[in-house]
């Protein structure tokens, strides 16, 4: 994350230099160490950057599924869960672009991975929940 420590922008930039290659190879040995001390600026700049566009992805498409549900006419418990789901989703964007603007505390780290375990169980649930329904007809 602090390849890229502003925001909306990346090292100031729209579209910073980045590495996709190097940012994105599987295997590197042993003694690999992902603190500093393998990736170069441009990989780890490719690395945080492609994690903001799957998180703009993430608001699109969890978000539109939320609202979706929301706006249709579906079980309570349905309904219930899409309003968690939209405020964990609002809650894991927030730490996320307080963790660039603290300069990556350990707090809002954990609580930035915290959060999207739980973003993912509610979208597990919700698929629960809908599957129910579904079979109930």
């Amino acid at each position: 994350a602090l390849h890229c420590w502003d925001f909306p922008t990346c090292q100031g930039q729209w579209l910073p230099e980045m590495d996709l290659q190097e940012g994105f190879t599987l295997w590197r040995g042993l003694g690999a160490n992902y603190e500093g001390g393998v990736l170069s600026n441009a990989a780890g700049v490719a690395v945080h950057f492609s994690h903001r566009i799957g998180a703009l992805l993430a608001l699109f498409i969890v978000g539109g599924l939320g609202v979706a549900l929301l706006l249709t006419i579906k079980p309570r418990a349905v309904k219930r869960v899409s309003i968690i789901m939209l405020a964990l989703l609002v809650t894991q964007i927030s730490l996320g672009v307080a963790n660039l603007r603290a300069l990556l505390p350990s707090t809002l780290a954990v609580s930035h991975n915290g959060v999207a375990a739980l973003l993912l169980l509610s979208l597990v649930t919700l698929n629960f929940f809908i599957n129910k329904n579904n079979q109930n007809r």
